[in-house]
């Protein structure tokens, strides 16, 4: 059978709760591939990683785990990821440098008092870090990243498979014509594009601009230009109740037909 690229967070900014998140999840950005069995690639540990763990197997487990960058909700998950502290399990920690930091550096700063009880050098998993460099190969699935617009810098990837490709550009916001023109080529053809539309185009125009995030409409121009497959919506702002998300994916897919508005468990073949 074929790995799968699964969605278990689906928020930007932070985490909500309520009946009018219940279709479309209130969690924080995770995405996650079984590329082989027991060894899971995670990109981000936003609070989606409680989903993602619910459904895994029995130690020894092997993660594999991409940062597209370290702001706090896309790490917030993983203070309380159980198999962190399962000594049986191994963990690789990989992401882009950005200002001195890297995966290391953004851990340990996380895992420590007084924000969390219990220091990272105090977990029991093995563990190890990697400076995003360059493309990998995981399980069997290629990865390739792509740097996109937000502040302090964020990472896209385009993971290919035997049975079919995704991109994702979470926390990208459109509208650099450069950086747009580099996605659109770097996306070409994907099966999946699973791209930020935290915005209107309307808030983008006025106190939201420069906050890392794209509009609708941004993202299925992206799609449109790249001839990708489907449009996935993503890092969906937290005030946005699922009512609401109907309605703008309506009006996207007036630009973009193949568009629909991601939720938790959401799952594509690569």
């Amino acid at each position: 059978m074929s790995p799968a690229f699964t969605i278990w967070g689906t928020r930007g900014s932070m985490a909500v709760s309520g009946p009018g998140y219940l279709r479309y999840g209130g969690d924080t950005s995770c995405f996650h591939v079984e590329v082989e069995p027991g060894h899971h690639l995670v990109i981000d540990c936003g609070t989606g990683l409680r989903a993602l763990e619910a459904r895994l197997g029995p130690p020894p487990l092997r993660f594999t785990v991409l940062f597209t960058h370290y702001h706090l909700d896309h790490l917030q998950g993983l203070p309380v990821f159980s198999p962190l502290y399962e000594r049986a399990n191994e963990f690789e920690f990989i992401g882009a440098r950005r200002g001195g930091v890297g995966a290391a550096e953004a851990l340990f700063s996380l895992l420590r008092p007084p924000l969390f009880p219990v220091p990272y050098d105090e977990i029991s998993a093995r563990d190890r870090f990697t400076d995003l460099e360059q493309p990998l190969i995981v399980g069997g699935v290629r990865v390739a990243p792509i740097e996109l617009r937000h502040p302090g810098g964020v990472t896209g990837f385009r993971l290919e498979g035997e049975a079919g490709s995704v991109m994702l550009a979470t926390d990208h916001e459109a509208g650099d014509e450069a950086t747009d023109d580099a996605l659109v080529a770097f996306a070409a053809g994907v099966g999946v594009l699973v791209h930020d539309s935290q915005y209107t185009r309307e808030q983008l125009a006025g106190a939201k601009a420069g906050w890392g995030h794209s509009s609708f409409a941004a993202a299925a121009a992206i799609a449109k230009r790249a001839g990708v497959g489907r449009l996935v919506l993503t890092s969906h702002d937290p005030e946005r109740r699922d009512d609401e998300l109907d309605a703008f994916v309506a009006k996207v897919r007036r630009r973009f037909p193949a568009a629909e508005a991601a939720y938790p468990g959401m799952s594509f073949p690569l």
